[in-house]
């Protein structure tokens, strides 16, 4: 059986990722925005990144990922410095360091690694 495209197996991960994000740091279904402390239902609040999502090497990264109200994630940019002071208050001082270094890693996307990843994260989901 042929493998699906690189780009199907991205978008499966991108959407299995963000629910247990989303769902990792939420409590009875309502998850709190990181940078202005906005609560939401989970399944309406972003998972946000501090890196952007177009660096893969921290696309996937747990720690660069946490729910963000629309506003902030969308039409905000992100809200990088809020989000920076969560990240040290939750991580500490070197987590800004470590995630800027980390975006630089070269990262090739392969389909064994997507799979195995996918897999990994709705065993993940199922364990919350």
């Amino acid at each position: 059986m042929k493998n699906p495209p690189l780009s199907t197996l991205v978008k499966k991960l991108d959407k299995i990722f963000s629910e247990y994000i989303r769902r990792r740091d939420s409590k009875d279904g309502v998850a709190r925005c990181v940078t202005c402390g906005k609560y939401e239902n989970w399944k309406e609040i972003d998972c946000g990144h501090f890196v952007s999502r177009d660096k893969k090497s921290t696309r996937w990264n747990e720690k660069n990922c946490h729910p963000q109200c629309k506003s902030c994630n969308r039409f905000h940019e992100g809200r990088k410095d809020e989000y920076a002071l969560f990240l040290i208050r939750k991580y500490g001082q070197g987590i800004l360091e470590e995630l800027n270094k980390n975006k630089w890693m070269p990262f090739k996307l392969d389909t064994l690694w997507l799979q195995e990843m996918i897999k990994e994260y709705k065993e993940k989901l199922n364990a919350l």
